[in-house]
């Protein structure tokens, strides 16, 4: 378990935007518990089906299937137990208000996610702990998530598959008996898969069209996951939508809950 939890800036950013804009607010017990007035805020929940964030703005924004529109944050889970790799949330520290004013003269929420957006920065890390809010660490942005694979995980070598990268299939190691919360396999991919798997996506993307598959740029250590965007003024562009630091193996998380791998079917070739 870590300290911290991860959603997307792109993600978040609208809610943020929907809890301010909105005449008023709705009455949480994480406002309760934190001892807040009825101020604009995100409100973390953990369900059972993940943790997540939505907008304590009425009208209460619906998603397209008539629910509340929540953004969740990805994690593993351990199969045997049900546990996962974010912390508890005590009520009080699932309140996240937008407009907290701070004497040292630090951005709020709202202005630290559009600073992010306009950075290109796409994450944003959540300390559980409110009193981190004193000390400036409650939110940490960041081109990478940290901590994202469970610590203590055996790996164990497996051939997997992703619709995102067209059905192709390669050798990982993989966390036996932990999974992501739609039950995707947690995969460490050695470099020169993942160089494999750059040359192949790249392939792809040449007669894509914008958004259809992501392309992968190698660095120094690190992986950069991107996707095109249309314009809309007959052009494109590639954003940065996470950067995937190597591990101490030279192993990359590529994908990690945002690609859904699974184990791959091989079919044997004819004589």
């Amino acid at each position: 378990m870590t300290r911290r939890l991860w959603w997307r800036v792109e993600e978040i950013l609208p809610l943020a935007e929907h809890a301010a804009a909105t005449p008023r607010q709705r009455k949480t017990r994480q406002q309760y518990r934190a001892g807040w007035p009825d101020v604009p805020a995100l409100i973390w929940s953990r369900k059972p089906d993940g943790d997540w964030l939505a907008s304590n703005g009425v009208p209460i924004w619906y998603d397209v299937d008539g629910t509340e529109y929540r953004v969740r944050a990805e994690t593993w889970t351990h199969t045997a137990t049900g546990a996962t790799g974010n912390p508890h949330p005590n009520d009080g520290d699932g309140f996240l208000p937008l407009h907290a004013e701070h004497l040292d003269g630090r951005r709020t929420l709202p202005d630290l996610l559009r600073f992010a957006r306009q950075h290109n920065v796409p994450w944003l890390g959540v300390n559980a702990d409110r009193t981190s809010e004193d000390s400036n660490d409650r939110y940490l942005l960041s081109h990478s998530r940290e901590d994202i694979l469970p610590p203590y995980a055996s790996w164990v070598p497996a051939t997997v598959t992703s619709d995102t990268v067209g059905g192709d299939h390669y050798t990982a190691l993989v966390a036996d008996g932990y999974s992501a919360v739609d039950g995707g396999l947690l995969c460490r991919f050695p470099r020169d898969e993942v160089e494999r798997m750059a040359d192949h996506l790249h392939g792809l993307s040449i007669g894509d069209i914008p958004g259809e598959h992501p392309v992968l740029r190698l660095g120094a250590g690190f992986v950069s996951v991107q996707w095109e965007a249309d314009t809309g003024e007959d052009s494109s562009r590639w954003i940065e939508e996470d950067r995937v630091p190597a591990d101490a193996d030279d192993h990359y998380a590529v994908g990690a809950y945002q690609w859904r791998w699974t184990p791959a079917t091989m079919v044997e070739e004819q004589p």
